[in-house]
């Protein structure tokens, strides 16, 4: 039997945060593999011993046939919302690309067999390694656990509703900071590790005029988060400016310069792949704790070492956000339909302030409640390549542009 740590770390390696990835690139080269496939004889919402095993070890044996992988919803999905609200196919493709390379740290295209995409190098990102979900000591395991504050109480709130998380909420730290750094630009108090900025009148430490700094000096950020049994995953950092590319050196102040022409699309994937994750890992980040700044360090702690974040839980939780009923599935594990309305919702807040959003308030309107319904039908589809096609075909029978890689439309 494996020793707990080392499950924590195969877990906390593999396809098990966030939105993971559902699509996994065959070795051999033929059709896509399901990476969350539900177990046998477990039905969407079986939370039992038997379904937690069986899901780990179904991700793990389609993670060990594959080479690579991608979220349909993360990528696919986000690059067909981001044309559905006014952005061209260009910009949209660079903000879908970077939603996905936050898990990934680089994002280039490929075909559903895993094949090189011609202009695939042209449309690689960027490396920003500094947010990867496996980041924990330079805070990209933040933009991945996305804990809310709740005026720095040492114990949650149980009225939080990390399923519709509030992103102008300066509780909801790093989404609010992160919302302003898309909006507003580079800048003092914008992209800072864990959204941690300089005290407000209010109390909120979301939205100040600098990185969070106490005489001159940064603070501590420390935490952990569950793993298996007792064991728990130790995050600490500092505050500051995010590091965006560990190699590089790239903080976020100088993040525009380092990405180039798409600086905003790829501040906008990075937002939106923390806010879908906030709401994929609701459940135990809702039961979870973050306060401070105490001590002489100025710590802010961040305890996501509940029950409800416990790994193998966290893994079985994925499976159900693709290839499943989800009406079958209680109202707090229907994250995937939550998720496409409220990434919806911040696309259309950035293509108007971008001046391309298009259409009056009714029909957008109208067009949300659509795409959730046919995306979320489109992603409940079990086998990995028919759930691709599915996600395409909601595009394309509004004439929207095809993800790089995938077939054209109206080829099966």
């Amino acid at each position: 039997m494996k020793s707990p740590l080392l499950l924590a770390s195969l877990l906390f390696s593999s396809t098990s945060f966030g939105f993971g990835e559902d699509l996994c690139y065959a070795t051999s080269g033929g059709a896509p593999l399901n990476c969350q496939p539900l177990p046998s004889g477990c039905a969407p919402g079986d939370a039992s011993m038997a379904c937690k095993a069986a899901a780990v070890n179904a991700a793990a044996t389609a993670k060990g046939q594959s080479n690579g992988a991608r979220s349909l919803v993360h990528a696919d999905a986000t690059f067909l919302l981001a044309q559905a609200v006014g952005f061209d196919a260009v910009s949209a493709y660079w903000i879908a690309a970077y939603d996905q390379a936050t898990d990934l740290s680089t994002f280039t295209p490929r075909t559903l067999n895993g094949g090189a995409v011609s202009d695939g190098v042209a449309r690689t990102t960027k490396s920003i390694s500094g947010v990867n979900r496996g980041n924990f000591n330079q805070g990209g395991v933040l933009f991945h656990f996305v804990t809310p504050r709740n005026g720095g109480a040492m114990s949650p709130d149980a009225t939080v509703d990390g399923l519709h998380p509030d992103t102008t909420d300066v509780d909801e730290v790093l989404l609010a900071n992160l919302r302003a750094w898309v909006l507003q630009g580079q800048g003092a108090g914008r992209g800072c590790t864990g959204g941690l900025t300089t005290p407000m009148a209010n109390g909120g430490y979301a939205l100040g005029t600098g990185c969070y700094a106490f005489s001159g000096a940064p603070g501590v950020i420390s935490g952990s988060v569950a793993a298996v049994g007792p064991v728990a995953v130790p995050i600490s950092s500092t505050t500051g400016p995010q590091v965006m590319d560990v190699e590089t050196g790239v903080l976020s102040t100088g993040f525009d310069e380092y990405i180039g022409t798409y600086a905003f699309e790829a501040r906008a994937g990075i937002f939106l792949h923390a806010l879908a994750d906030r709401i994929s890992h609701h459940v135990c980040t809702d039961a979870s704790s973050s306060y401070g700044p105490l001590g002489p360090q100025r710590t802010f702690t961040i305890d996501m070492s509940n029950a409800e974040c416990v790994q193998t839980m966290h893994v079985l939780r994925h499976v159900w956000e693709t290839g499943v009923d989800f009406s079958a599935l209680p109202a707090r594990e229907q994250t995937t339909p939550a998720t496409l309305g409220e990434v919806f919702d911040a696309l259309l807040e950035f293509a108007t302030a971008r001046g391309v959003a298009s259409g009056p308030n009714s029909q957008t309107l109208a067009l949300r409640t659509a795409l959730v319904s046919e995306l979320s039908a489109a992603l409940e589809t079990y086998d990995a390549r028919a759930r691709a096609i599915a996600v395409r075909d909601v595009g394309c029978t509004r004439s929207y542009a095809v993800f790089p890689g995938m077939p054209a439309c109206g080829t099966p």
